[in-house]
């Protein structure tokens, strides 16, 4: 049975995280689950199931004529998501070496051109999950990796332009700094006050 099978459940997973990474489940609307399961080759139970899954990480919610959703955070939801990885990030910086920080930034464009707000909100996310993930912590990798998909969306539908977006990104991005441990922690802090601050607004 598909309902018993862990492979296929974990196929259904990974396709369906990798749906709501590209942005294309729009926040609010109920999931087609018959849809999906057209389109992954099978039954809607393994389909429920990853959706299940996904409502555990924070990432989807039942939608009010049941089934699921995209999970709409309030708004001091919203800013407390955005505190928390504000305060993570920012000891984590602290501990990393300027040689690291350097590391991670090279391996990003220092003039990024994403095509779209669901790309630069891939980019941030990988951009902190890397910093994260120098640290050599596990648990700090995992929560931020948590932390980025439970945002993912809300970077997404931030009401700042693209192109504005555009700038904030190659500012984060930006190596040529004296001081690059203190910098980046400051960007960070400025990132995530943005945010905080739009919430609210």
């Amino acid at each position: 049975m598909a309902a018993l099978d862990p492979q296929l459940q974990e196929r259904i997973y990974a396709l369906l995280k990798a749906d709501y990474l590209a942005g294309v489940m729009p926040p609010g609307e109920k999931l087609d689950l018959q849809m999906l399961s057209d389109r992954f080759k099978t039954s809607k139970t393994p389909v429920r199931e990853a959706a299940c899954r996904l409502m555990g990480e924070g990432l989807l919610d039942r939608h009010g004529e049941g089934g699921f959703m995209v999970t709409l955070y309030s708004a001091r939801e919203q800013a407390q998501l955005y505190a928390w990885s504000a305060h993570l990030l920012s000891g984590l910086v602290q501990v990393l070496k300027t040689d690291a920080i350097s590391r991670i930034l090279g391996g990003f464009p220092p003039d990024p051109q994403p095509a779209d707000k669901v790309e630069v909100a891939q980019l941030t996310g990988l951009f902190f999950e890397r910093l994260a993930g120098a640290t050599g912590n596990n648990r700090a990798s995992e929560t931020i990796a948590a932390i980025n998909a439970q945002t993912h969306y809300l970077r997404i539908m931030n009401p700042m332009s693209l192109a504005d977006a555009t700038r904030e990104l190659q500012g984060l991005f930006n190596p040529a700094v004296s001081d690059l441990q203190k910098a980046l922690r400051r960007r960070i802090a400025a990132y995530h006050t943005r945010r905080i601050a739009a919430c609210s607004a």
